[in-house]
């Protein structure tokens, strides 16, 4: 008897795709420590030219320093040297603003820090990235030494999400007229592609965003609609599309949550979209800045500072300013050099350090990744006369088992011990187990191996059926 079965054609099932969920994060389903690289985000564009006070010494070029928030702590408005002054030794600086990296264009989420005690860490993994992208190129450099890099980032997923000859996002209104806003600024996460597989699952997102002001604390909690509507956007290139908004994965579902609550710019407006078959969120800044904004305010108000309050320029109302200047004010005088400050067009001032120390600070970013895989199911069929004996040793006496049975006067020599059943009932009603399944190519070379849960007993009186899948 052989111990090989071919499996005949009809009991081989192909074509069949599963879908397997898993969390997206290297933490599985929750991330909740949020680093970045700081050499990855050293940028020649993002610094400066400042002049000195003694003429001899040449001028130097300033590298920036960020607080918590992103907010550049040691630029010097008295000392910086504008675009198109030709003080002292300016030419031989601005050749620094062309050396551009990826991290002038986008940051890098890692779980845990890149290097520990100056060594690179194996198990840091990048989870997503955060970039920042304005249709004018306001928060970057705008010169001809430069590439300006939000306009070149805003151009980016404009070409991938939107459609033909559709030339800016557009947010939803909180109105009853179907109203939409044009916006020219979006932050977008993007989530690696390693963490990724095929998609994020619709339903599973949910991430926090916490903004501080001196001693006060906004934080909101956003998701994806996907579980509450019905006519979702459905575009060739980027699959569904759905609206970004408040609440947990377990809240229930209510208009307000749709939109920005508060006053000023931004106010009414949808959060943003969510792409689950590419892997990517787009946020509006607009309507995050009053969310927060206003919810500062009101803090502020309760307090009694209702001076402050009224100024509108808290660390809520900075996600939607382009640059370091509030951009409504319109800088009409030369004591800055540059009338172009209210967009931050003087250096690029990488704006999605706002968004990471938000995320960084909400201490949580959920998510599942869907992968559908492809699988190829055989059906094994035992019969009852098939695999009831054994090739294992302990079914039969080994040879030094027979040497020591003849020796003991068992049996008329040592050869007939050698390879005989070690009960007799196995003779006429042997019994096995079945522990394993293996798949042979045309070859009988092994290509796949299948375990059993349980071992399957095997008999003259008893058939059994094995399906073998195939995930790859």
């Amino acid at each position: 008897m052989s111990i090989y079965r071919e499996i005949e054609q009809t009991d081989k099932v192909f074509g069949r795709v599963r879908k397997v969920s898993s969390g997206l994060f290297s933490t599985g389903f929750e991330c909740i420590d949020f680093y970045i690289d700081n050499s990855e985000v050293s940028s020649n564009i993002s610094g400066w030219v400042e002049s000195t006070p003694d003429e001899s010494t040449e001028n130097s070029y300033v590298i920036p320093e960020f607080d918590d928030f992103g907010n550049v702590t040691n630029y010097n408005e008295d000392t910086i040297i504008f675009e198109g002054e030709s003080t002292g030794t300016l030419g031989a600086n601005k050749k620094k603003w062309n050396d551009v990296s990826f991290g002038d264009y986008y940051v890098n989420v890692y779980n845990e820090p890149t290097y520990v005690d100056g060594v690179p860490n194996d198990n840091s993994t990048s989870q997503f990235s955060i970039s920042y992208g304005n249709k004018h190129g306001y928060g970057s450099l705008n010169s001809d030494l430069s590439t300006s890099v939000t306009k070149a980032v805003y151009n980016q997923y404009k070409n991938i999400l939107l459609g033909p000859g559709d030339s800016s996002w557009t947010f939803a209104l909180d109105s009853n007229t179907n109203s939409f806003k044009d916006r020219d600024s979006i932050y977008v996460i993007n989530f690696s592609s390693s963490q990724l597989k095929e998609k994020f699952d619709p339903g599973n997102l949910e991430f926090r965003l916490t903004i501080t002001h001196g001693d006060i604390t906004v934080t909101e909690t956003f998701r994806d609609d996907s579980r509450f509507t019905t006519n979702s956007v459905r575009n060739p290139s980027t699959g569904k599309v759905y609206q970004i908004v408040t609440g947990s994965i377990v809240d229930e579902m209510t208009n307000d949550k749709r939109y920005a609550s508060g006053s000023g710019d931004g106010s009414g407006e949808g959060f943003g979209f969510a792409y689950p078959d590419l892997g990517i969120l787009v946020l509006n800044p607009f309507a995050l800045s009053c969310h927060f904004g206003s919810k500062i305010e009101e803090e502020l108000i309760s307090r009694g500072d209702s001076e402050q309050a009224s100024e509108k320029n808290n660390k809520g109302r900075q996600l939607s300013w382009y640059g370091k200047s509030d951009p409504t004010v319109i800088n009409t005088s030369e004591e800055l050099g540059s009338s172009d400050l209210q967009y931050g067009t003087e250096r690029n001032h990488q704006n999605f350090m706002k968004l990471f120390n938000a995320i960084k600070l909400g201490g949580s970013f959920k998510a599942r990744s869907t992968e559908f895989v492809p699988s190829k199911h055989y059906f094994i069929r035992v019969k009852n006369t098939d695999f009831n004996y054994s090739n294992n040793p302990s079914f039969v006496y080994g040879g030094k088992e027979a040497t020591q049975l003849h020796e003991e006067g068992s049996g008329p020599n040592r050869d007939y011990w050698i390879g005989r059943l070690r009960h007799e009932d196995f003779i006429d009603d042997p019994k096995s187990y079945i522990t394993t399944v293996g798949l042979y190519n045309e070859n009988n070379e092994l290509v796949a191996v299948a375990k059993c849960s349980v071992p399957i007993l095997k008999s003259f009186d008893t058939e059994t059926l094995i399906k073998v899948k195939l995930d790859f």
